[in-house]
């Protein structure tokens, strides 16, 4: 017999076979004894969880049964609602960790997006220049490896160039080295517009450029730009609201013609570009074999400059310097001469713009102040009084801190009097750090230093800067003495300048005075003074002592 529930209080019982086979019935279980709990059919087959058991010995059983879904139906609603619980905390948490994240992902994209930057900018800064953006020697020599190949592998020319601008440092002596970057600046953008896709143009250093022509079919392709380039520097340079003129000076090494090693090509195109300097420079020069003997002949100077001060390799010659009026010697030149111990007499020309290079010309200058002061004080010792010694100033030494402390000392251990020093400079000089340098001169005035300027006509100064500094004789350049009796433009600008230091109370001596003709104009334009040949060439000391000895004047050379 089967008992189920049928309703809350009410049971009903009804016969029921017991099953042989399949899953047992909890009654089954009951009936054959046994007593437990477990999951089972009921009987219109439903999941049903069952307690059994047999009643005493008397064959019946009893089941207590509840549906499967009925008895979980409140675990499972717990469940849903946990869940529901556990999915809403969850979703909250990401929104708060979203919240939270959020701005530390975008500072960190951020921060990886500076530090990119900050090394594109690094990797840039370590390729190029950076005062005109253009390639460094860094990546110059790159392109250039790269070019080579290419043009190895593909049978094509490559042109080297080396480009340096004439009397640069004169530009920034004048103007100052902010105009002296701006105009750096605007020869790298033309430099840049003449090239062709592909070409490289970078600045290795100070006013040196280097340019890379590659993928050429012939050498005559880079005879053609190279003009071009020369040409272009015809125009002018605008410059803070001035117009500047520069000109430069080119050379040209080719591969595979003149060698296949990049730093060769780079060394023969520099050759080039001195020849090209000593030609007259504002031209170009193509490298030639017979150029390296010169630039080794430059690099023995170099190596002989270092040790000639050391060695006592250099001397001092006196060119006299002549009164119109008397006739009468009033001063001398001292003028640096070097005997090297294997070549014989150097030319200033030749050595002067190397010790330039090198950084020795402000030794040398400092050794040629004190050892025309001491012979200068040796004459008025030996009774040779009255004379005044004119010594020339480089930029280098003016712009020292204790330039006039140091002009100082050497008259305080020379014992020379400052009225027998005269110190000489060239307006490009003077212009350089105008403020300054006008203190410094007028402290060298006050103590009773003659003050003149060289080769006048010949730099970039402006006549405003005459009213400015303190200035005691204007020297005119030998340039437009050579020809004052047959040019009409040198007798102008001679003339002129005579003029105009008359106006502003300066006194004017002219150099390079050679022949009776040129004496003659220039006594008729009553200009003050002459230093030349026609009087007396540089002499050692010993043969400036006789000279002055001799009381030589003017009129025995025109009688």
């Amino acid at each position: 017999m089967l008992c189920f529930t049928d309703g809350a209080d009410n049971f009903r019982a009804r016969p029921g076979p017991r099953r042989g086979k399949g899953e047992p019935h909890p009654m089954d279980l009951a009936l054959d004894g046994r007593l437990g709990v477990g999951h089972g059919l009921d009987g219109e087959n439903r999941r049903t969880v069952a307690a059994y058991g047999p009643i005493d010995d008397l064959g019946l059983g009893m089941t207590v049964s509840m549906a499967s879904a009925e008895l979980y139906a409140p675990i499972l609603i717990r469940f849903q609602q946990l869940l529901l619980m556990l999915l809403a905390l969850a979703f909250g948490g990401v929104l708060l960790l979203r919240w939270q994240i959020a701005p530390l992902a975008r500072k960190l994209l951020e921060e990886i997006g500076v530090r990119r930057a900050a090394e594109d900018h690094l990797t840039f800064v370590a390729h190029h220049d950076s005062l005109t953006g253009l390639p460094n020697r860094a990546l110059f020599n790159d392109r250039l490896k790269q070019a080579l190949i290419d043009a190895g592998r593909h049978k094509r020319v490559v042109a080297v160039m080396f480009l340096d601008l004439d009397n640069f440092k004169n530009i920034n002596d004048s103007f100052g080295h902010k105009a002296g970057d701006l105009l750096l600046q605007g020869v790298a953008e033309r430099l840049g517009q003449c090239l062709r896709p592909g070409d490289t143009v970078s600045r290795l250093s100070g006013d040196e450029f280097t340019l890379i022509l590659s993928d050429m079919a012939q050498a005559g392709d880079a005879n053609r730009l190279a003009q071009k380039i020369v040409e272009d520097f015809r125009l002018p340079y605008g410059v803070d609201g001035r117009e500047i003129f520069v000109t430069a000076s080119l050379g040209v090494a080719l591969f595979p013609l003149d060698s296949r090693d990049r730093e060769e090509l780079l060394k023969y195109a520099d050759i080039a570009m001195y020849r090209a300097k000593e030609q007259g420079k504002n031209s170009y020069q193509f490298y030639a074999a017979e150029m390296s003997a010169a630039a080794t002949e430059r690099l023995l100077l170099q190596s002989g400059l270092r040790v000639a001060l050391e060695r006592k390799e250099f001397t001092l010659h006196y060119q006299p310097q002549v009164d119109m009026t008397t006739g009468r010697i009033v001063g001398m030149e001292a003028l640096v001469r070097w005997k090297h111990p294997e070549r014989g007499w150097i030319p200033p020309d030749k050595f002067i713009p190397i010790a330039e290079e090198i950084g020795l010309i402000t030794p040398i200058g400092e050794w040629v102040l004190r050892t025309a002061c001491a012979q200068n004080k040796a004459w008025e010792d030996a009774g040779l009084s009255g004379y005044r010694v004119a010594v020339n100033i480089s930029g280098h030494q003016i712009r020292q801190q204790d330039f006039v402390e140091a002009v100082t000392r050497v008259l305080r251990q020379t014992g020379l009097r400052p009225q027998s020093l005269g110190l000489e400079l060239t307006e490009s000089v003077l212009m350089h750090g105008g403020e300054e340098n006008i203190a410094k001169l007028r402290m060298l005035e006050v103590m009773g230093i003659h003050i003149s300027i060289d080769d006048f006509g010949t730099g970039y100064s402006s006549l405003g800067y005459l009213k400015l500094f303190p200035i005691d004789v204007l020297k005119i350049d030998r340039t437009f003495v050579r020809d004052v009796t047959t040019n009409p433009d040198d007798a102008a600008i001679a003339s002129a300048i005579i003029t105009l230091a008359h106006s502003l109370g300066i006194q004017v001596v002219a150099e390079g005075v050679e022949t009776k003709e040129q004496l003659a104009f220039l006594r008729s334009r009553r200009c003050d003074g002459i230093q030349g040949y026609y009087f007396s060439k540089p002499l050692p000391a010993g043969e400036c002592e006789a000279l002055l000895r001799s009381g030589k004047r003017l009129q025995q050379l025109e009688d």
